[in-house]
């Protein structure tokens, strides 16, 4: 994993300091010079309406739940390593197939009337039911597919379950209050990282007995936001004066008052941003970053304030998607025309403005999690693309091709230029069709799209994350698996690399992965794109992590003087 990078650079200053600190009493000192109280704000272009973390696919949804619900156990991007959050400790046996958890004493839950007006603790009955929920084909789980194949038992939990979730997974069992103990099937290299995973977040079995599938708008987990409102329009988190965080200094987290978040369009959220109206950017339009920040001379005559940009780089993979399982798609020729029609270099130089890499390779990155052991040769090839369009059954009827990319934005624009690109060089019929993420699932699950544009970043730090939905072994429900892409060739050596525990073994097989889905061409990788985010620096201590989620946990309000 990259380190993160920060910049300082100079915006012009407009009206008034974005960060601006409440004026409420401050009930606390804090040590280290940080400061309590203040409400921060900033701008999303898709609101969530559900909140209940095994449910949340996209990155907008984790990004939502993430104040509120925390995970056992978290990925030190500095270091490379797992390390414990709701855990204390961790044991793993000799053959690898043995986890034994310590859950941390003296977490509470948010208090909520299903707790009866008493402080709710959170133990080892409450991790073993989220983790039994993970495994069940319940509505509400929609990441069966992260634990179904790796803990010992969760498959007949999940063929077999009648609606009672009480017995659980015969391989997850609690040995005390605080401790608990899941037995895999193989040894396997990801379970930890699997658990980083913001979905795989902890939420209480009390809570869930109360409000059953009503929970999705009763979020109710232990971390140090608790969600205050949510409408179309915005949604605000207030501090859990509870919370059982604290920083290096001692000082109890968290520090700032009010999170409020308000939808808007990316341009739009980029003027709010620039005109000091919001505290932080998530994205920055391609065409508009060297706008973005001010001179030398405006910063001499005094016209600008200081702002931070935390970049994290190439793991955000952006893709044209399939479906595979029917017509026209499920022709491999068709599929193959255009994947190789499809001029990657020209569409990162010429929209993306220098701001992404051609994804050369296929879908995994080059990196900590993957090494190619081939040089990466261009993809795009005219001759090849219209030698397999000879051979397909294409016979030039329309495509529904879906974009779900703001007008104007440099996604819309390399989709529109495409759609014209294929229609001039090999006379397919491509309708675009936009709308938003969810309007998007829609289209894809009535059958109106059978091709469409996709983005994602892994949801936890290795290479299977890319590669799992593929798998047609896997349960998936996220935007990936709705391809229907099946490959026995693709399913056993991934299978192999789920329980390879040799890292250059492991390679091998991903390299083997890759090699097989650029025969099949289930999906066309584009580029890799890379995740950044404006902090006015009046706004400390806030981390976006390279999975797009943001740690507010440790964030306070501070004047730059």
């Amino acid at each position: 994993m990259q380190k993160p990078f920060y910049y300082f650079f100079l915006l012009s200053f407009v009206i008034i300091s974005g960060c601006s600190e409440e004026k409420l009493a401050v009930k606390k000192t804090a040590q280290g010079g940080k400061r309590y109280g203040g409400v921060i704000t900033y701008e999303s272009p898709e609101m969530v309406h559900q909140f209940f973390p095994l449910s949340c696919l996209s990155m907008y949804e984790q990004r939502a739940i993430s104040p509120i619900f925390e995970t056992l156990i978290q990925f030190n991007e500095e270091t490379n390593e797992l390390s414990g959050n709701l855990i204390s400790s961790y044991t793993i046996s000799k053959d690898l197939k043995t986890i034994d958890l310590n859950v941390s004493k003296g977490i509470y839950f948010h208090e909520d009337p299903c707790f009866g007006g008493n402080a709710e603790e959170l133990t080892a009955t409450d991790v073993k039911f989220t983790l039994d929920f993970a495994c069940s084909p319940l509505k509400l789980n929609q990441q069966s597919e992260l634990l179904m194949t790796k803990i010992d038992g969760a498959k007949l939990f999940y063929d077999s379950f009648k609606g009672n979730i009480s017995k659980g997974v015969s391989g997850i069992k609690i040995l005390s209050r605080y401790s608990l103990r899941i037995e895999l099937i193989n040894p396997s290299p990801t379970f930890l990282k699997v658990l980083t995973h913001q979905s795989m977040s902890v939420f209480s079995k009390k809570a869930y007995d109360y409000y059953k599938e009503k929970i999705m708008e009763h979020p109710i987990g232990t971390g140090p936001f608790k969600l205050f409102s949510s409408n179309e329009k915005e949604r605000v988190y207030i501090r859990n004066d509870k919370y059982w965080g604290r920083d290096t200094y001692g000082n109890q987290l968290p520090f700032l008052d009010k999170i409020m978040v308000k939808k808007q369009k990316e341009k739009k959220a980029f003027s709010s941003f620039t005109t000091q109206k919001t505290d932080l950017l998530l994205s920055v339009p391609a065409n508009e970053i060297n706008s973005l920040f001010g001179t030398l001379d405006e910063a001499k005559s005094g016209k600008n304030i200081l702002h931070k940009l935390q970049y994290r780089k190439g793991l955000k993979m952006n893709y044209i998607a399939f479906d595979c399982s029917s017509i026209p798609f499920n022709d491999l020729n068709l599929r193959k025309a255009v994947f190789h029609a499809i001029n990657r270099e020209n569409i990162c130089s010429s929209f993306l403005f220098g701001e992404s890499n051609p994804a050369l390779n296929g879908i995994l990155p080059q990196g900590v999690y993957f090494q190619p052991n081939n040089s990466p040769s261009s993809t795009y090839n005219l001759r090849l693309a219209k030698y397999h369009l000879r051979k397909s059954n294409y016979r030039g009827d329309s495509l529904v091709f879906f974009v779900n990319a703001e007008e104007g934005s440099s996604e819309m624009d390399w989709c529109t230029y495409l759609v014209n690109d294929l229609k001039t060089k090999l006379g397919l019929k491509i309708r675009l069709m936009t709308g938003t993420y969810k309007d998007k699932l829609n289209s894809i699950q009535s059958g109106e799209s059978k091709m469409w544009m996709g983005a994602y970043v892994p949801d936890y730090p290795d290479a299977e994350s890319y590669l799992s939905p593929y798998c047609s072994n896997n349960f998936g429900n996220s935007v990936r698996s709705f391809g229907k892409y099946k490959s026995d060739e693709f399913d056993e050596v991934f299978e192999k690399s789920t329980i390879e525990v040799d890292d250059k073994l492991r390679n091998e097989l991903f390299n083997d992965c890759i090699r097989v889905m650029n025969k099949e061409a289930p999906v066309v990788p584009v580029y890799f794109e890379n995740l950044l985010v404006v902090y006015n620096l009046n706004l400390r201590d806030a981390n976006m992590n390279s999975f797009g989620i943001i740690d507010f946990s440790k964030a306070y309000i501070k004047q730059i003087k």
